[in-house]
């Protein structure tokens, strides 16, 4: 027995429309990095700020683009990864070692 492909979207589209992660987005403990275009057709950047304002120890960064501007232009969006990987990684020993003060 195969089931229609309609079939099976229609089954979970209730489901989809009614969920919502909102609620749970307080209880995120570990850092989190938040990346945004200002220009992205498929998110708004109005969910980026709710999430930014849900999530205790997370932080935005908004860049010049679009959805697909992680990839397009890795270059630029790559060093602000780097640098939030790095200042979590981050112990006194390795911060006085790169300059940094505590």
């Amino acid at each position: 027995m195969t089931t229609r492909p309609d079939a099976l979207l229609a089954s979970w589209q209730p489901a989809a429309a009614g969920w919502t992660s909102l609620p749970l987005l307080p209880l995120v403990r570990q850092p989190t990095l938040i990346l945004a275009g200002d220009d992205d057709p498929i998110i708004p950047l109005v969910n980026a700020r709710i999430m930014h304002r849900l999530i205790p120890r997370s932080e935005l960064h908004i860049y010049h683009g679009g959805h697909l501007e992680l990839v397009a232009d890795a270059e630029r969006i790559a060093p602000v990864v780097e640098e939030f990987l790095d200042a979590g990684l981050a112990t006194p020993e390795t911060r006085a070692r790169k300059g940094n003060q505590p």
